[in-house]
Parts: structure tokens; C-alpha cells; sequence
């Protein structure tokens, strides 16, 4: 018969040899031997060999003790291969994917380690004795696990289902079947399970990678202004939805928007996350005047955070069904190649033009499936080409195959696996042209002129490299043949890459 003090002797270090309290020497021996190591190869012995002597380790404490020891260790070596992975070609090259699965093994075995002390004591009714150190283990299992999907977002790859359903399961531990009331050391856990929801309401295969960390830290501040909850009856009825998300705890998906749930669907067990008051935080900062502080102070530009605001608060959706077929294109990615591209260098399909195709001309292009198309956007997937970093909000020009029409269009969505690369394009107008921009005390400029944006208003738009221009400004666009006076509007759009203008026009 197991005796409760017997019981709690395994969890507790006291009792214990001296020897015993030191725990798996060999586990420490492994520990001291990644000094010197390059960081992969300090990951590859952390997550083969360091990580299962450390779960050989009979007592709680000290198992929670040398993996804080590793996760230490973790911390000198997984920045490196995150960085490399943020800035490598997609589809990732040979060695950038390698990196990618030791990351990814390490911060999977890191979160498989902590949840299973949770696991452990939760399953011998110790939570109340042992709630210090069980709350610590769900505290880092979701870090890790938040640290891991955020791994596959850098790659615009789709976090695992299993990865999610854990989240949930560490969830459910604390909160419980009464739904007791969080206080300071569950808090914390619930800020960190809101932190990875939120990030991936963000739509982040929408992001432009170099903006992921922003993107990340942002969301972070963020998500002590969601609110979680059980499901109320009629909820998905009520006012005020398009801001709330449907969480079905034993899915491995981090839910869906509430508004858009199908009628009739089952709510029975699930919680809402509501984020109207992270709208109300985004809102704030969109507002503010210059110098004036706010709550929370997020440090990112304000087309980003408008693009933020649109995905939370469910304005996103589609606008037009999609008609599958299945041609081929060339792409060009890049707001200076583009610009080359579209300047007299993009040829006909005819075939007498095939001795002088661009792609003889050093425009780095590549060849891709064109999977379906709606009257504002194409859906892309790689064939072969040229490799590239590119990332969401883009310019990119699309070329047809056995068509001179070509396509200018920002990136929208990128979804990557081991297998496949799949892009969204927005078609941004039917007419474009490459112009010249001059305007008072700035150096003439290239740029490129949107003639008509349907899907914005009734007003033209000009794609610019960034810094260049500021909203108030007047300039003169030089098209063939006439000269047009436009004033800079409103900024749509704004990364490392580009600025997107609405043009407005000047009064006679």
C-alpha cells in the first residue's frame, strides 16, 4: 500500500541522500559538456541526449531544477537558428529546414518535459501541495510551445494540431471544472495561453516576416486585455461578436472567429475569447496624439497596427468566391525589381520573343501553379526558380504563361510546409503604370501608379519605396503624354519593403 507520506516523498527532496539531491549525474555531465559547441550542434545534443537523462530523474524538484539548467542552455544557442530561419529562402533550403527540426524537437521536448511533471502531479492529486511547482511547469510548457509555433510562423509554416491541443490540455489544469477565479500565480498562465491565441488571430502567414518579433512583443501587451470565458447560451446570436473567438478545448486549432461559426454548430464545453477591449488597446494607439501616453505603449508603426486591428476585429473575410484551374506563371517579387520588370522588359509570350525572355535579362524569377483566382487575387503554389525571402505585403508581378498581361499584387498569405509553397495574391488594379514622381525639395523617383483601386475607393494609388513620401504632399505624376497633380493621402500600407498611397486629388 502506498502511504500518502511515501507518496510525497518522491516529490519533495527531503528524505533524500546527498547523492540523491544532486541528481542524475550524468544528466549534469551532458549539461557541462555543450560549452564550445556550435548552436546547432548544441540544440541537436540538448534535445537527444540532455533532455531524456533529465526525464530519468525520479524526484519532481529536481527534474524542474536541471531543466531550468537546459532551458538556460536553450537560450545561448535557439536565438541563432531562429534568426537564420526568420531570414532564409522559401521554400527553406536544405540547411535551413535541418535547423528548423532541431529547433523544433528541442522546444517540443523542453514542453513535452515540463507538461509531464504537471501531468504527474495532477494525476496524484497534489496540485494543492505542489501548486507552486505545478504552476511553474504549465508556465513554461506553454512558453515553449507559444516559442515553437512562433518558430513555424517564421517559416510560414502552420503550427502542429498536437502543439495546440497541448496548450489547451495545461489550460484546463488550472482552470478546472469550477472555473476558480485566476490569482497571481495562474494569472500569468492565462496571459501566456491568451498571449498564443491572439498571435494566431493575427493571421500571421498574412505578416511580412521581418515583422514577426514586433508582431510578437505587440501581442504579448495585447493579450492582458482579452477576456476568456465558458460559452453563454445564444451567445453566437449577440451583438457585438466580430471580435470574439471560439475555443473547442479538445481541437487542435486555436479556434475561430465567433462570427463566422456556421449555424447550428455545437458550443457545448467551449470558452469565447473576447478582444474587444485589445480593440479598444489598438484604437488607442491609433489615435494618440503625438507625446501623449496610452496604455498599453505599442511600439509599432501604424500601418501595422491598423492591419492588427482588421484581423482581430473580423473584417478580413473574403470577398469573392474562388474558380479553380490550373495554369502556369512567372513571378517577380521586390519593389525594384518589379519596377525593372514592368519598365519596358516584360515581353510577349509570342514565340519569336523566346530568344530575349526576361528571364535571360537577370530578373530572378520563378515558375508557379496558378490554383485558382477571384475577380481581386490569384492563389499560387511554387513549381521552381529562384528562391527568395519573400514575405507577406510583397509587390510581386505575375506573368501568365502564353499571355503579355501581366499582374501587379501584393502578397497576402504565404503557407509553407515540407512539401509545398502556397501564396495569396491581391490584384491591386487593372491598369498600372511605371511613372516618375517629382515633387518640391525631393529628388525625382520611380514609382508605381495605380490608376483605379477597387477594392479600396474611388481613387488612385501609387506604390513607393519606403521614406520617400509623406501624406500632405504634393506631386506631379509624369505619365506618356500628361502630367497629373495629385496630393499624398492617407498611408493603406507600410513595411520594410514599400508604402502604398491613396492619391488625392488637388482642388482647381
Amino acid at each position: 500500500m502506498a502511504y500518502p507520506l511515501h507518496r510525497l516523498r518522491e516529490f519533495f527532496p527531503f528524505g533524500q541522500s546527498g547523492a540523491e539531491r544532486k541528481g542524475d549525474p550524468a544528466a549534469r555531465s551532458l549539461l557541462d559538456s555543450t560549452a564550445g559547441l556550435t548552436p546547432q550542434q548544441a540544440v541537436i545534443k540538448l534535445a537527444g541526449s540532455i533532455l531524456p537523462g533529465i526525464g530519468r530523474e525520479s524526484n519532481m524538484h529536481m527534474r524542474f531544477k536541471l531543466l531550468e539548467e537546459a532551458r538556460l542552455e536553450t537560450e545561448k544557442a535557439l536565438p541563432t537558428l531562429e534568426k537564420n530561419i526568420s531570414h532564409a529562402v522559401l521554400p527553406l533550403p536544405l540547411e535551413a529546414a535541418t535547423e528548423a527540426l532541431h529547433a523544433d524537437n528541442l522546444l517540443k521536448g523542453l514542453a513535452a518535459a515540463y507538461t509531464g511533471i504537471a501531468r504527474s502531479i495532477n494525476k496524484s492529486h497534489l496540485s494543492a501541495a505542489l501548486s507552486h511547482l505545478l504552476h511553474r511547469c504549465i508556465q513554461r510548457a506553454m512558453a515553449m510551445i507559444s516559442r515553437r509555433q512562433l518558430l513555424a510562423y517564421r517559416a510560414y509554416a502552420t503550427p502542429s494540431a498536437g502543439s495546440w491541443q497541448m496548450l489547451h490540455e495545461l489550460y484546463q489544469m488550472i482552470r478546472g471544472q469550477g472555473s476558480k477565479p485566476l490569482n497571481g500565480e495562474t494569472a500569468p498562465i492565462e496571459h501566456e495561453y491568451l498571449g498564443a491565441l491572439l498571435f494566431a488571430y493575427l493571421e500571421p502567414t498574412k505578416l511580412p516576416r521581418a515583422e514577426l518579433e514586433v508582431i510578437n512583443i505587440c501581442t504579448r501587451q495585447l493579450a492582458a486585455y482579452a477576456l476568456i470565458g465558458e460559452v453563454i447560451p445564444n451567445h453566437a446570436s449577440s451583438h457585438g461578436t466580430e471580435s470574439c473567438f471560439l475555443v473547442r478545448p479538445n481541437e487542435g486549432t486555436p479556434g475561430y472567429p465567433l462570427a463566422r461559426l456556421p449555424t447550428g454548430s455545437s458550443i457545448f464545453g467551449s470558452l469565447v475569447i473576447d478582444c474587444t477591449e485589445v480593440l479598444a488597446a489598438l484604437d488607442r494607439n491609433l489615435t494618440r496624439r503625438p507625446g501623449k501616453a496610452v496604455e498599453p505603449d505599442l511600439d509599432a508603426p501604424p500601418a501595422l497596427l491598423q492591419t492588427l486591428r482588421v484581423a482581430i476585429g473580423g473584417k478580413s473575410a473574403r470577398r469573392f468566391s474562388r474558380t479553380r484551374f490550373r495554369p502556369r506563371g512567372d513571378l517577380i517579387s521586390g519593389f525594384s525589381t518589379v519596377i525593372n520588370f514592368l519598365d519596358g522588359n516584360a515581353l510577349s509570350r509570342r514565340s519569336v520573343d523566346s530568344s530575349s525572355r526576361y528571364d535571360g535579362r537577370g530578373f530572378p524569377s520563378s515558375e508557379w501553379a496558378l490554383i485558382d483566382e477571384s475577380p481581386d487575387g490569384f492563389r499560387l503554389r511554387y513549381i521552381k526558380g529562384d528562391k527568395s525571402s519573400m514575405g507577406a505585403g510583397e509587390i510581386v508581378a505575375l506573368q501568365p504563361r502564353e499571355s503579355s498581361k501581366i499582374h501587379v499584387c501584393l502578397v497576402r498569405r504565404i503557407t509553407s510546409s515540407h512539401v509545398r509553397l502556397e501564396v495569396g495574391l491581391q490584384l491591386m488594379s487593372p491598369q498600372v503604370s511605371v511613372v516618375d514622381i517629382s515633387a518640391e525639395n525631393t529628388p525625382e523617383r520611380r514609382a508605381v501608379f495605380m490608376h483605379t483601386l477597387p477594392a479600396y475607393g474611388k481613387f488612385a494609388g501609387l506604390i513607393t519605396a519606403p521614406g520617400a513620401y509623406r501624406t500632405g504632399q504634393k506631386i506631379q505624376v509624369k505619365l506618356p503624354g500628361r502630367t497629373l497633380h495629385r496630393q499624398i493621402g492617407s498611408c493603406m500600407e507600410a513595411n520594410e519593403g514599400l508604402e502604398f498611397f491613396a492619391l488625392d486629388l488637388l482642388p482647381d
